[in-house]
């Protein structure tokens, strides 16, 4: 059963890959303009929020307190 959950997450993350590459790739070819995007990386307890534009850091950020919020509520409930 281990083997499998760590095949099944391998592939998961390579798909996510693939969907990401896919994305970026017919987005550049159909319009031609520049990718607006950003990412949140939770290094332990400490969120770290990159971005391309001012929109996507707030919007970033944004997802970034949810996400910290949603896991004090899931893992120190006391």
């Amino acid at each position: 059963m281990e083997n499998s959950l760590i095949l099944a997450g391998i592939l998961l993350i390579l798909l996510g890959f693939v969907v990401v590459i896919t994305g970026i790739l017919l987005n550049s070819a159909e319009k031609g303009e520049t990718i607006r995007g950003g990412a949140v990386i939770f290094i332990g307890p400490i969120p770290v929020a990159l971005g391309t534009d001012k929109g996507s850091m707030i919007a970033v950020s944004i997802l970034m307190l949810i996400l910290m919020i949603a896991a004090w509520f899931l893992f120190y409930r006391g």
